[in-house]
């Protein structure tokens, strides 16, 4: 599978959409998801001048796969995020809770 493309970036006008208002990309069937974006940062500055920064967004995907658990965690807790574990309990547990309100 060819890995090598640029990605377009869109974004729904709605919260009622697909993705619920997240900016998302159209994969081509022959590729993959990229395992990076980068993205500028455009700031103003004095003078009409511009201030750029270019960042770089991970498929945390690519990493979870990658990593040992442990740096994977390393990383998660670098982003501000729970490890993995205590991640997964909490969003079964809203899972949990949203299908029995979906039940009544």
């Amino acid at each position: 599978m060819n890995q090598k493309w640029i990605p377009e970036i869109f974004y729904e006008e709605s919260q009622e959409g697909l993705t619920k208002g997240l900016p998302f990309v159209n994969i081509p069937q022959d590729k993959a998801m990229p395992s990076a974006l980068f993205i500028c940062e455009v700031r103003d500055a004095e003078d009409d001048m511009k201030d750029l920064a270019v960042h770089m967004f991970a498929n945390m995907t690519v990493l979870k796969q990658e990593l040992t658990e442990e740096n994977y965690n390393k990383v998660r807790t670098a982003l501000g995020l729970e490890d993995l574990v205590t991640a997964t309990e909490k969003g079964q547990k809203i899972t949990d809770e949203l299908s029995k309100i979906s039940k009544q």
